[in-house]
């Protein structure tokens, strides 16, 4: 049953093509009406032939693109924001790792003492409010970025 439907489908689609390949002539009658048709017309005489329209899929592909719908610019905003989330993530990982690395005093960032002891310098705690700030702003940009996703997905 399906090698039939092949075969009558394969035959519709050769009988498509030999239409869209036809000449189509022009006839006028004895009583003067101009008649066109693809085969011989009885009692009229032929006085041309007509070039038959260009085939649709040459017209199809002369079509201009169209603009994206909902559902792509929907899509492309989400793939947007998870790029966002992706980078905002990996930096609040990078921010985080600079804090903990700055625990550590540096060298000069101890100050010596009158009793031989010594105590931290001025420059190690701001840079670790430094620090700490560039944690906070890299996790609220995470925020804002996880914010503007759950606003596309709405």
């Amino acid at each position: 049953m399906t090698a039939i439907k092949g075969i009558v489908a394969l035959l519709l689609a050769a009988g498509v093509t030999g239409a869209q390949a036809q000449t189509i002539f022009k006839y006028q009658r004895p009583d003067g009406e101009i008649v066109y048709s693809d085969s011989p017309v009885k009692g009229a005489k032929r006085v041309g032939e007509v070039d038959p329209a260009p085939a649709p899929a040459a017209a199809q592909a002369e079509v201009p693109r169209r603009a994206p719908d909902l559902a792509e610019r929907r899509s492309a905003a989400l793939d947007d924001a998870d790029a966002r989330i992706k980078a905002a993530a990996q930096a609040l990982q990078e921010a985080e790792k600079r804090q903990q690395k700055g625990i550590e005093p540096m060298p000069g960032d101890r100050l010596g003492n009158a009793g031989g002891n010594s105590r931290l310098a001025p420059r190690y705690f701001s840079r670790q409010q430094d620090n700490a700030a560039d944690v906070d702003a890299a996790r609220a940009n995470l925020e804002e970025a996880y914010r503007l996703r759950n606003e596309a997905r709405d």
